[in-house]
């Protein structure tokens, strides 16, 4: 369940959608995909420009979308290399979707030929609209994930 930092406290039920999951294999060395997850100038290459350069667990990040001009902000929760990445999510300037509001739970599984990464995200508020909606964030996920698997998997 999502945690809103700046309150203090979880939102009930009832303000929140189905959390989305997706599953997709990379052909990489999970140790490899995990450096995507985390290491600003990988990130870069499949969803943004990031500000934490030294992630660690209770370290704030700073992600921003350069195609949209978008900022999330969260909180990295637990960092287990190589196999689990979660961090709080949220935008900057929606107070439908607030930093810290959603959680990410990233799992990366060794596997013939590469990694499965199973990726979760609850938390997300019914109220959000638009392209920050629960549908949004689906199909941004998605999109992202295609681009991930492309760059960790080139040699």
């Amino acid at each position: 369940m999502g945690h809103d930092e700046k309150q203090g406290k979880a939102p009930t039920a009832e303000a929140e959608v189905e959390a989305i999951e997706r599953t997709v294999f990379i052909a990489a060395p999970r140790e490899i995909v995990f450096d995507f997850l985390l290491k600003p100038e990988l990130l870069a290459r499949w969803i943004g420009r990031s500000s934490a350069q030294a992630p660690g667990p209770g370290v704030a990040f700073h992600l921003k979308f350069v195609e949209s001009g978008y900022a999330a902000r969260g909180v990295y929760r637990e960092i287990s290399r190589p196999d689990r990445v979660s961090f709080t999510w949220g935008w900057d300037g929606n107070d439908d979707f607030p930093p810290g509001v959603s959680l990410v739970e990233i799992e990366l599984v060794p596997q013939a030929g590469g990694t499965l990464l199973r990726l979760r995200h609850s938390g997300l508020p019914k109220a959000a609209r638009d392209e920050f909606s629960s549908d949004g964030h689906s199909k941004r996920w998605d999109q992202y994930l295609v681009r991930l698997r492309s760059v960790a998997s080139a040699p």
